[in-house]
């Protein structure tokens, strides 16, 4: 009988993948990551929050449900280090940056790996949406079936050798599915809301967590003073509500000039761009310096994946031209590359073409 280890954060998501792989025939164990500790900025807020007692102890009623054992490791520590302290530096340098995709490749695949090591498990596991093939011993992530749910943008920077030993039980379902899953097997969390927010952050509110606000000159393209900002954290590229500058027309974020401290203002149409470039590439494919892949992009979560010519510049960097102008291309947030539902690599966006 194969094994898994699977990832479990108290949701119905982690929770029905356990159910779905223990019902294939899998010897399941759960594990249950304290990534963050709430409480020492809200303590009163931790309620159904991640990594809470709420969620630890959800996550565990769910195993015992289940009947297969439950580990909570504490990583606070490689939290802190590998996520939280670039994501702090990141908005100091005016960056927007993905913690969920940080986290995914430098904390939650790579402890899970190493912990199924010590238990001697064969396979590891997690509730993500989104799908992995094999063909002829060659691993790729592909898009979930639900559209709406996809999230095989987040999963670009896993190290392609984990691929062989991450299954995706989820990823064939749709979300509705899986609330149905969870009722069948008496899953108590089934139809609990999900959290819109990063596991760190309450909302919204990222200053709990960065800190140090400074306000300064909200400008116009030709650095005409407008307003004041109230600390460039607040802002991020394509962003309209809460400027607070009246203007004949409606106002976007076209800029974050931390040199300055500056907000450069514009309207929507100055926000269309077509070229950029990108760093930390991670690749599913073989790539060589020189290539030329025409493919999708998705440069948001919520963007649609459009036509672009990607040249490869080295392994890491990647220069990127859309063949339609794009609104709101943002660096510090990742554009992905997909062949159809293939997930070819991505990397962090890291400026635009002006």
């Amino acid at each position: 009988m194969s094994s898994v280890l699977v990832a479990m954060s108290g949701g119905v998501d982690s929770s029905v993948a356990a159910a779905l792989l223990k019902d294939d025939g899998y010897d399941v164990v759960g594990l249950t990551f304290i990534n963050f500790d709430f409480r020492r900025l809200n303590p009163d807020k931790s309620v159904q929050h991640c990594c809470s007692h709420e969620t630890v102890n959800n996550a565990r009623n769910v195993c015992d449900c289940l009947n297969i054992p439950h580990y909570v490791i504490n990583r606070v520590d490689q939290f802190g280090k590998k996520v939280l302290e670039n994501f702090k530096s990141s908005y100091f340098k005016g960056l927007t940056p993905n913690p969920c995709i940080r986290c995914n490749s430098l904390v939650r695949w790579p402890e899970l790996i190493n912990f199924a090591e010590k238990l001697g498990v064969e396979f590891i596991a997690t509730g993500h949406y989104a799908r992995i093939k094999s063909d002829n011993g060659h691993y790729m992530i592909y898009r979930a079936y639900s559209k709406a749910k996809d999230q095989s943008y987040a999963l670009w920077a896993i190290k392609p050798d984990f691929l062989k030993r991450t299954l995706l039980p989820v990823g064939c379902y749709e979300k509705n599915q899986i609330r149905d899953i969870a009722t069948k097997h008496n899953i108590l969390n089934a139809f609990y809301p999900e959290s819109q927010d990063l596991c760190f952050v309450m909302d919204d509110k990222y200053a709990d967590v960065i800190g140090f606000l400074k306000s300064g000159d909200i400008v116009d393209n030709h650095g005409k003073i407008l307003g004041k900002h109230k600390g460039l954290i607040n802002y991020t590229v394509g962003q309209r509500r809460g400027i607070g500058v009246s203007a004949q027309e409606p106002l976007y974020v076209l800029e974050i000039d931390t040199d300055h401290n500056r907000l450069i203002v514009g309207t929507d149409e100055q926000l269309l761009k077509s070229d950029f470039e990108v760093e930390k590439a991670n690749w599913f494919i073989k790539v060589s310096a020189g290539d030329e892949i025409n493919c999708l992009a998705k440069i948001r979560y919520r963007h649609e994946a459009v036509s672009c010519v990607v040249r490869i510049k080295t392994k890491d960097e990647v220069a990127v031209r859309f063949r339609e102008p794009q609104r709101a291309i943002t660096p510090g947030q990742s554009a992905v590359f997909y062949d159809g539902e293939a997930l070819l690599g991505g990397g962090v966006i890291k400026r635009f073409r002006k």
